[in-house]
């Protein structure tokens, strides 16, 4: 008898104290590191007559009241060549104060590859001001391909 009475008083103080082990993020599903920047996707194919694609540029963290400019730049091993596969309108997007991504456009220019032949651009993120280029999330690869 008395081990049912101690059982029946340790399992409401078990759920108690369990509490304290998740925190607000757990259970809010909220980032609490600090911000970081990622792209999205990390990897696409595109047929190049598809005339343009777009890479988004995400803030992981609290939005923020002032807007975010983030750089990037064509990874050296990319195969596509600037002018001849695709164009880029600068290498600098802004995320928007009070919003939490930026869409960059990619335009590409047809007839520079056969069918079946592919090309492979890598965009590579820049830290920014208070925000970190988020590791493994970093980096965009791109295959354009021929049709």
């Amino acid at each position: 008898m008395k081990i049912k009475l101690l059982i029946a008083l340790l399992i409401p103080l078990l759920f108690v104290s369990c509490d304290d082990l998740f925190d607000k993020g757990d259970v809010e599903k909220t980032f609490e590191g600090p911000d970081q920047i990622e792209f999205k996707p990390l990897q696409q194919e595109v047929n190049q007559a598809a005339g343009s694609f777009d890479v988004t540029i995400q803030l992981i963290g609290e939005q923020r009241n002032s807007d975010l400019t983030v750089s990037f730049n064509v990874d050296g091993s990319s195969t596509a060549v600037a002018g001849t596969h695709y164009t880029l309108n600068g290498t600098s997007a802004t995320i928007a104060a009070g919003t939490s991504a930026v869409d960059v456009s990619i335009d590409l220019i047809d007839g520079n590859l056969a069918a079946g032949e592919e090309v492979t651009l890598i965009l590579n993120l820049e830290d920014a001001d208070g925000a970190t280029a988020a590791p493994n999330l970093d980096q965009s690869t791109t295959f354009i391909f021929g049709s």
